[in-house]
């Protein structure tokens, strides 16, 4: 069908590949990232003689630092529901910030205990800084995760640290660098951003591309190989799935070389446009691909169709266009096509490059029979088909060359 793209569908789907990347990227920095608290709080555990004055308390507080880290990990973001990583990015927040809010508890006990000599305070100042600046450089993709996390890192022990009036250089350094963090953090998720702009940019120009290279720039349907691949595909399904089938129909315009030489090249343009046009509007089903195979040719693969219900349907279109002449430029040309009609069957067919070549033998006996007519594989003799399929059991398949058939 004719390739149509939609802005505010084009803006749905940039908006959920945005939001997929953040949260695969969010999941694949961050996922194990409990762990590092973990490993950080036993030795600090065991530097402040904590596991001997309070073992069940360090016991605890191991087991809520494995259980946080265990849930980071499994809490998996969904690949393909937006609304579904909508809410993830919810749960995996408060997931990510369980094991800081229980480090900055810690942290907060050990600057007001009085017993733990000062060097090991500052050393897990220093750990915490350190938690903080990860924070602010690495978990750029989720900004809010970023500030709140920071916020509750810094926010406690700078308080606490403000109620010592021996420790206000301390406090005033610390919230200066939590001021620069929150600033990091932000610039570093503008950086981000920009990022994930160019690699949309790459993207959309790749499926520019790919959407170029599969689609016929005259008339915006699938291309030759377009069809070609997908008539492969779909004779494979009916190869091994009992039940499938697809049928085939092959279009030739009628004296199109006739038509260029009388009207010109633009009309000649103007009727594959149109024609183009009417052929999707005869068969707008998502199982049924259009295509322009070659100059005046076009092609249909019906997926689930018998040659019987395809020759009802494209008789019904070679009815239609034989009593509406197209109109370009002013210009009434009346138009008609010839028709090959077929659905696969493996024993005659052998492949796909079989399947195509009954196909168009009958699309060739329709030419010889007179034209504006339609001519099924079933109405052929059985000598044509056998013929051309002798030696091509061994043979890959490949494109026909393109024939000028008016000529």
């Amino acid at each position: 069908m004719i390739a149509s793209g939609v802005s505010d569908e084009e803006v749905r789907r940039r908006r959920e590949r945005r939001l997929r990347t953040r949260v695969l990227d969010t999941y694949a920095r961050s996922s194990i990232g409990g762990f590092l608290y973990l490993i950080a709080w036993l030795p600090l555990a065991v530097a402040t003689r904590m596991h001997v004055r309070h073992p069940w308390i360090v016991l605890a507080l191991t087991v809520l630092f494995i259980a946080a880290a265990i849930v980071r990990v499994r809490t998996r973001p969904p690949r393909h529901d937006a609304a579904a990583q909508e809410r993830w990015i919810n749960r995996y927040t408060c997931a990510a910030l369980s094991s800081t809010a229980i480090w900055a508890g810690i942290q907060v006990w050990i600057v007001t205990d009085p017993v733990i000599p000062p060097l090991v305070k500052s050393v897990s100042l220093f750990g915490t800084i350190a938690f903080s600046t990860v924070l602010a450089h690495l978990y750029t993709s989720m900004l809010r995760m970023t500030l709140i996390g920071i916020g509750v890192l810094i926010v406690p022990t700078g308080l606490v640290l403000w109620l010592d009036p021996e420790l206000h250089i301390l406090a005033l350094t610390l919230t200066l660098y939590a001021g620069y963090l929150s600033a990091a953090a932000m610039r570093s998720r503008a950086d981000y951003r920009r990022r994930l702009e160019v690699d949309e940019a790459l993207v959309e120009q790749r499926d520019r591309y790919e959407e170029l290279s599969r689609t016929d720039s005259l008339t915006g349907l699938c291309n030759r190989r377009n069809f070609t691949e997908t008539l492969n595909e779909q004779v494979r399904e009916a190869q091994w799935l009992s039940g499938a089938g697809v049928a085939l129909a092959l279009l030739d315009i009628d004296h199109f070389k006739s038509i260029n030489d009388r009207h010109g090249h633009v009309i000649g343009d103007e009727v594959l446009r149109h024609l183009a046009e009417r052929l999707s509007a005869a068969f707008p089903e998502p199982d049924v691909v259009v295509a322009r195979t070659g100059g005046e040719e076009f092609g249909l693969i019906l997926r689930d169709y018998d040659e019987i219900s395809t020759m009802i349907r494209t008789e019904a279109f070679r009815e239609a266009l034989e009593a509406e002449p197209v109109v370009c430029a002013g210009i009434e040309v009346p138009v008609t096509v010839s028709i090959g009609v077929g659905s696969f069957h493996a024993e005659r067919d052998i492949d796909d490059d079989g399947f195509y070549g009954a196909v168009d033998v009958a699309l060739y006996a329709a030419k010889q029979q007179g034209r504006n007519r339609i001519v099924s594989v079933s109405m052929l003799e059985p000598g044509l088909i056998a013929r051309r399929n002798i030696g091509r059991s061994s043979q890959p398949p490949r494109p026909r060359p393109r024939t000028q058939r008016d000529a």
